[in-house]
């Protein structure tokens, strides 16, 4: 069966097939197409960040795990990311919500501007104030929670080798808790990060 969008060509003396994105090129040309175009350094203006979140957090309907936003250079726009193969978001958590248990294989690095609260990793619970730096190894099952008697939003900066692995389509999130909910992060294969999360809703 072909891959999708691929055409299948003719076979060869032997019968054997193949599909019409295969062929043989040389170093030559090989090394013209690794070549990417050089990464300026970027900024991100903070207010425009805050002022970004403070609108998703007003949404009653927009869970904790989908409140963030993704710092994007657009040098490099087809690995999405802040610098090639790095990942960086701002998420807002508000008091007495939590990030359910889920897992991914890229790592994550979270940095906590301010609130209070509990990350989880592996079943261990680490309280986090501003300030406070928390490593999740890849593939480890982890949650987040505000302290509910905490009078401020949780805002965490977020750092993680996903684009990279997104573009080696090595990516894989298993989102909530549970094997069923395993999805590759490719195209066709799963529309959304999450299992439970409608992919087109805004």
């Amino acid at each position: 069966m072909a891959p999708e969008g691929a055409q299948q060509v003719d076979g060869n003396d032997d019968g054997e097939v193949g599909f019409d994105n295969a062929r043989v090129i040389t170093a030559d040309e090989y090394f013209q197409r690794v070549r990417h175009g050089a990464v300026r350094g970027c900024k991100w203006d903070g207010d425009e960040m805050l002022g970004l979140l403070n609108e998703l957090g007003k949404d009653p309907i927009r869970h904790a795990e989908r409140r963030f936003v993704a710092l994007v250079n657009e040098d490099h726009s087809d690995l999405a990311g802040a610098s090639p193969g790095i990942f960086i978001g701002i998420q807002l958590i508000h008091p007495g919500e939590l990030v359910p248990n889920h897992r991914h294989n890229s790592v994550a690095i979270y940095h906590y501007l301010q609130g209070k609260g509990w990350t989880t990793v592996e079943g261990v619970k680490y309280p986090y104030k501003k300030g406070d730096t928390i490593v999740c190894p890849a593939w480890s099952y982890h949650e987040h929670q505000a302290d509910p008697d905490h009078d401020e939003d949780t805002i965490m900066y977020v750092a993680q080798d996903m684009p990279e692995m997104a573009a080696k389509r090595t990516l894989f999130f298993e989102e909530p808790m549970g094997l069923e909910n395993v999805r590759h992060m490719v195209q066709g294969t799963s529309k959304s990060w999450s299992a439970t999360r409608d992919p087109d809703a805004e």
